[in-house]
Order: structure tokens, then C-alpha cells, then sequence
């Protein structure tokens, strides 16, 4: 029994120095630097195995076989500290590590997170930049989900990089798990919209609606193709309004309509549209308007008469008559 308590006063004097001025503890150390100093053989955390020296430090409990090991990376090319949850018993099987489970705001590069993960500094020398590498499936790369909100939204949104090939290779931004819902970039820059495989710089698959202007890059070459006109089928006499801008008004009615356009600036400037009798039924335009003959009326069936409003003034014509 002697010879036991003498070994262990052995080990705990080669390894415990407490230094009696500064009050510091050493740890495999005799000159510790800090109030608590750890020396011990470096080495790359383990994957396989159990209960085996690998680390500087351990946080474990007397009932669970969960624990947290801490040490410094041996490998010269990657010199670090690494942090790991895992289970005693088997270093292949990791367990989650949880930062601030409870709130608070956690910084890396910074001292002053002002999100609940902030990355890099407010003035750059730290930079900001995150790497997200593949999940290990073959064709999708690092992915962001973004949950939905607690109240409104139905689906979560997701961002990541997804190809079967260099060709269709995209960056996805879409809701739920179809990537129709959203924005597919291709590495040619083509966008999608609603359109995982864009051919055009904007390739939108659905109607697209424009509050302000839409403007050609190029007055000599940029041309609008491969649109159509709305029509509108009238069976009786109507008003013109603003909704007709660009329409085509097919006039079926067999007994004789009028067509009425609104007092001077109730019209967009550059309005126009297209008036088309497609029956026996003659068109009277009514309001005030201006026509190189001064006629009144469509010529007869299939008779086309443009309506167009510039510098405030209505002008119609076409195959027109009294």
C-alpha cells in the first residue's frame, strides 16, 4: 500500500507543478505560462477506436458514454485546435456540439457578433467568408436551408449548387423541393426563373409583369419577337380604356356598335391598339379624335382601324369610311 501512495506522489509531482508566486498549474509541464497550462503529444483527432489518449483535455460523465474531447492537430499542413464531440467507447460514432443552446450571439474573427453567428469584422482585415462543401451526394454541392417563418410561410427555402453535368450545372434558390419554385443560375450566367435549364440570359417560364419600362440595349439591333397580342372579343359597342393598350378589339356584333374613346389624357401617351370588325356590324368611333378623311366608321367586314394617342391627341386609322 506504501509503495502505491508512493507512486502516485511520483507521478503527481513529475506532472502537477504549482508555481507558489503566480499560482499557476502545470500539466506535463514544469513552467506553465498561464494559471492553467497542459502539455502533452499532439495528435490528429481519431475515428476509430475507444478510450484511447487523444487529445489535451476531456469533459466526460460517470453515466453516459458521451464526451468532449479538446487538442492541437499534429498534422505540420494543418496546425490547429480541434473540438470533439464523440462517444467514449467508439471514436467512429459524433455526437452534436452545441454553442449558446440557451441564446446569446456567437463571433468568429469578431468581438462584437451582431447576429446570433457573425463572421469576419466591421472594418474587413478579418474577412467574413464561409465555405459550404458537399453533402457527399454525387450530383448536389454545399446547400443552405433557410427555415420558414413561425407564421404565413408553408415551405422551407433552400440554396445550393446541383448538376448532373458541366452543361446544366446551377445555383438553386427555390421553396419546398422543387426547384420550378424558384431561381436557377447556370455557370454561363443564364438565369432561370420558374426554369432549371435557361437558354437565354433571362429565361422565364410564366407570365412577367413590368411597372416601368422596358428598354433595348441596342436601338439598332434589340427586337421584341416571338410575342403575340391579346384578343379581346366584342359583341356589343364599348368604352376605351387602359387595359385596351396594346389589345386587339375583335368586333363579332352583327348590328352597328360604337366605340368610344376617353377625353384627352385619360390615355397613356404612345397608347395604342388595334380594331378589327369581324362581322357585318359597322364600328363608329365616338369622342374627339383626329383622321386624315375625317371618316367616322370601319370600311366594313374586315376592316382594321388603329387607335394611337401621342402628344395628347387621338389619331385613328386604317380602312375606314362614312
Amino acid at each position: 500500500m506504501e509503495n502505491k501512495v508512493f507512486k502516485i506522489l511520483f507521478i503527481l509531482v513529475n506532472t502537477l507543478f504549482i508555481n507558489k508566486v503566480f499560482a499557476q498549474t502545470g500539466i506535463g509541464t514544469t513552467t506553465p505560462v498561464n494559471k492553467f497550462q497542459i502539455e502533452t503529444t499532439t495528435a490528429d483527432p481519431l475515428t476509430s477506436g475507444n478510450n484511447l489518449k487523444n487529445g489535451h483535455f476531456r469533459l466526460s460523465g460517470t453515466s453516459v458514454t458521451h464526451l468532449l474531447d479538446i487538442g492541437l492537430m499534429s498534422s505540420t499542413s494543418n496546425f490547429g485546435t480541434w473540438i470533439q464531440a464523440r462517444k467514449k467507447d467508439d471514436y467512429s460514432i459524433n455526437y452534436n456540439l452545441y454553442l449558446n443552446p440557451n441564446g446569446g450571439m456567437v463571433g468568429i474573427g469578431t468581438t462584437s457578433p451582431s447576429t446570433t453567428l457573425t463572421v469576419g469584422n466591421a472594418t474587413g482585415t478579418i474577412p467574413g467568408e464561409i465555405s459550404l462543401f458537399p453533402t457527399g451526394t454525387i450530383n448536389e454541392g454545399g446547400q443552405i436551408t433557410i427555415k420558414k417563418s413561425l407564421t404565413g410561410s408553408l415551405a422551407d427555402w433552400t440554396i445550393d449548387q446541383y448538376g448532373t453535368t458541366s452543361a446544366n450545372a446551377r445555383l438553386r434558390l427555390f421553396s419546398g423541393a422543387t426547384e420550378t419554385n424558384g431561381i436557377n443560375i447556370l455557370e454561363n450566367g443564364n438565369v432561370g426563373i420558374k426554369n432549371s435549364a435557361p437558354t437565354k440570359a433571362l429565361d422565364v417560364t410564366g407570365d412577367v409583369a413590368i411597372s416601368g419600362n422596358l428598354t433595348g440595349g441596342n436601338t439598332a439591333s434589340s427586337k421584341l419577337s416571338g410575342f403575340v397580342s391579346n384578343v379581346s372579343t366584342e359583341n356589343t359597342g364599348r368604352n376605351i380604356a387602359v387595359s385596351d393598350n396594346g389589345m386587339i378589339l375583335r368586333y363579332t356584333g352583327t348590328t352597328a356598335a360604337t366605340f368610344t374613346l376617353p377625353s384627352a389624357g385619360n390615355l397613356p401617351e404612345g397608347f395604342n391598339c388595334m380594331v378589327l370588325q369581324a362581322s357585318t356590324g359597322q364600328i363608329t368611333f365616338g369622342g374627339t379624335y383626329s383622321n386624315r378623311n375625317s371618316f367616322t366608321k370601319t370600311a366594313g367586314q374586315f376592316a382594321i382601324a388603329t387607335i394611337l394617342y401621342v402628344g395628347g391627341v387621338y389619331i385613328v386609322s386604317g380602312e375606314m369610311s362614312n
